[in-house]
């Protein structure tokens, strides 16, 4: 008997309940219950494998769009699905300077007092005011 795994997983609530007094045989019992509790195991750990994951994702200063508020960049994403809802983190490099801090700060609060939203392959930010300088930030629950 072999199991089919959805692709992508695919989760489901719906798994028949079998008892001693149910009546079936066992091919029966794996389709509607071993399989889709099966797929609910893979779809679980490919979504708790996405919220641990990072992309990184570079705004250029000069990359920013419009002649007013809100400013649009829209960049390439790889992982990106629309409806996904990933959060902003800082990509901040370690032992950065205090310069290097200090515009990085400031234009991340920029960034991140915006929207941002994904669609496939994509994510697209809207800002208020255009950071001065180029910034890398992360998606985490963006699948690699």
């Amino acid at each position: 008997m072999a199991f089919t795994i959805k692709n992508p997983p695919k989760f489901t609530l719906e798994v028949e309940q079998w008892t001693r007094k149910t009546r079936a045989n066992g091919e029966q019992m794996a389709k509607g219950t071993i399989e889709p509790m099966l797929n609910n195991e893979v779809y679980l750990k490919t979504q708790l494998e996405r919220q641990e994951n990072v992309v990184l994702v570079t705004l250029t200063a000069s990359g920013w769009t419009g002649a007013a508020a809100p400013y649009t960049q829209t960049v390439s994403v790889s992982g990106a699905k629309e409806g996904m809802e990933p959060l902003l983190v800082s990509a901040l490099p370690d032992g950065a300077g205090l310069d290097t801090q200090k515009a990085y700060m400031k234009a991340y609060g920029i960034v991140g007092s915006g929207t941002g939203s994904l669609g496939d392959g994509t994510a697209t930010f809207k800002v208020y005011k255009k950071p001065a300088t180029d910034i890398t930030v992360g998606l985490k629950g963006v699948a690699g």
